[in-house]
């Protein structure tokens, strides 16, 4: 049993590590790498998640809620945050995404999030209402 619970925590940890990782790959965008960065992005996050960006924004909301209800708090905020910058990049950039769709699927972590969350975050909120102004 404390074998199993430390394989799941390593799960875990490994998972939180990379959602840093590909966090700070989108906060180092520049204009030249924007194109091989969102490859590497997309190839990890198909490794680990089973599923890219472009299948992420293409996915019913019914899968998307399938894939995401069993994970922990940090790998949603993680989520969250990646898909935030996603959409916040590609305002800047000329980065090929479903803006619209990538939106809808953040707001949707961020409400699953919070109905499964002890924790209020005002930065959650704020996260909300500046992609509700987007949408």
């Amino acid at each position: 049993m404390i074998e199993e619970k430390d394989v799941i925590l390593r799960e875990v940890q490994q998972l939180n590590e990379l959602l840093k990782v590909l966090i700070r790959k989108v906060n180092d965008f520049e204009s030249n790498n924007e194109a091989s960065s969102i490859e590497e992005i997309n190839v990890k996050l198909k490794n680990h998640f089973k599923f890219s960006i472009q299948e992420l924004s293409e996915m019913p909301t019914e899968n998307f809620i399938l894939v995401v209800k069993n994970w922990n708090e940090v790998h949603h905020e993680k989520m969250i945050m990646l898909l935030y910058l996603l959409i916040t990049k590609s305002t800047e950039t000329i980065i090929p995404i479903d803006k619209e769709a990538l939106i809808e699927k953040t707001l949707l972590l961020i409400t699953l999030l919070d109905e499964k969350s002890k924790t209020y975050s005002i930065e959650r909120v704020q996260l909300k209402n500046t992609l509700q102004q987007w949408s």
